[in-house]
């Protein structure tokens, strides 16, 4: 087990705030986990034991409480006769029905911290806009950045990451490939695919299917639902763009793929056409796909921006007259600007990927991301060796 510091101190930045910590992402990510560690850190703080209540929703010791009645009537049992701040972890809460009023009722008494942990799959039934609006973060968990990783397997290479991925479920095994990718592809099937299939009652699992393998085939390219459902068509499958807009966000509301958006970024404007999709994890690509090694770039390009993501940036594609920079990320009033590269050995292929800064006349940084180890900087442009920038 390791200590995921940047979620520790983000949930510590919110302790005893008047605000609902909910921790989202793609199952078996570590949230029930990091939910523990955190525990253990309100130990090292001195909360008495008797001042915390977990409730872990999966295990068959809480499958009596159903609803939000048997959840309020749980907690606030526990909660009789104690005083001062009591602090109450809800893991996978979506199990439990209208669990959110419940927590709204437990917000209101000002004595509960309250955390609460579940995929987005789960809590798509609860109505948060009606009840929690205003009261609740959203902190979102990623798997296991390259950093994470290499303090799990020290010599490990980002060739190995690109292949394994952060789940944490490969750790158990030793990183043994193939049954790692057993594991992984047993979790897409099971925890991811099943409760994407049941929450929204999808009948053709078949299309589902289909376009999931088609986005991770073409992670970080652009394309449109016309041009899904114009292949599947020549896979003799008819489905209309409606139906594949509406699988692609079902899929996205599961953490599993991310849409990035692409912005003019000279005439202002968000273009609304061919925007690019990034997955969660690269290892489940691998068990799911296969040949991760024979489209590194791509998958460097993945692995950039989710950790852009989890270095808490909002992230999307800047076009540059008929050039585009892979990814500007914003965080307040700071913008950073990165382009992601393979190998640059060639003049040609530096130029080309330093010139689409050009015509960006602002003063923010610019960065230029690649595997080589020789500095290429230049004009004030910043090159980065990717494993460096990763482990920064």
């Amino acid at each position: 087990m390791i200590r995921r510091d940047n979620y520790i101190n983000e949930l510590l930045k919110y302790k005893d705030k008047p605000i609902i910590k909910i921790l989202t992402g793609l199952r078996r990510v570590g949230k029930s986990v990091l939910i523990d560690l955190f525990i253990d850190e309100l130990y090292n703080q001195v909360v008495g034991k008797e001042h915390i209540l977990k409730l872990n929703f999966e295990l068959p010791e809480n499958f009596n409480i159903q609803d939000f009645k048997d959840l309020s009537n749980r907690v606030m049992t526990w909660s009789e006769g104690k005083s001062g701040k009591l602090y109450l972890f809800l893991d996978e809460v979506g199990r439990v029905k209208n669990w959110e009023k419940a927590v709204n009722g437990f917000h209101a008494l000002n004595n509960f911290d309250i955390y609460v942990t579940g995929s987005n799959a789960d809590l798509l039934s609860s109505d948060l806009s009606t009840y929690l609006a205003g009261r609740y973060i959203e902190i979102l968990v990623h798997p296991f950045s390259f950093k994470e990783f290499k303090e799990l397997k020290p010599k490990a290479t980002l060739k190995e990451y690109i292949i394994f991925g952060g789940m944490p479920s490969i750790t158990t095994f030793g990183f043994d490939y193939d049954i790692s990718m057993n594991i992984l592809r047993d979790q897409f099937k099971s925890a991811v695919l099943q409760d994407v299939i049941q929450r929204n009652s999808i009948r053709n699992t078949v299309i589902l299917e289909r376009l999931i393998e088609y986005v991770f085939s073409n992670t970080g390219k652009t394309f449109s639902a016309l041009s899904i459902s114009k292949y599947l068509k020549s896979q003799r499958m008819n489905v209309s763009v409606d139906t594949i807009l509406n699988y692609l966000k079902i899929i996205t509301n599961a953490f599993l793929i991310y849409k990035v958006k692409r912005n003019d970024l000279i005439g202002k404007s968000i273009l609304k056409t061919e925007e690019k999709y990034y997955i969660a994890d690269q290892g489940i690509r691998e068990a799911i796909i296969g040949n991760n090694e024979n489209i590194i770039e791509m998958l460097l390009e993945n692995i950039v921006y989710i950790e852009l993501l989890r270095r808490g940036y909002t992230v999307y594609i800047g076009k540059v007259n008929n050039q585009e920079i892979d990814f500007v990320a914003k965080k307040g009033k700071l913008t950073k600007y990165y382009q992601v590269c393979y190998i640059m050995e060639s003049e040609k292929t530096r130029n080309r990927e330093f010139s689409v800064y050009e015509d960006i006349r602002d003063n923010f940084e610019k960065y230029v991301l690649s595997m080589d180890h020789v500095d290429f900087s230049q004009n004030g442009i910043i090159h980065l060796n990717i494993e460096d920038f990763l482990l920064e």
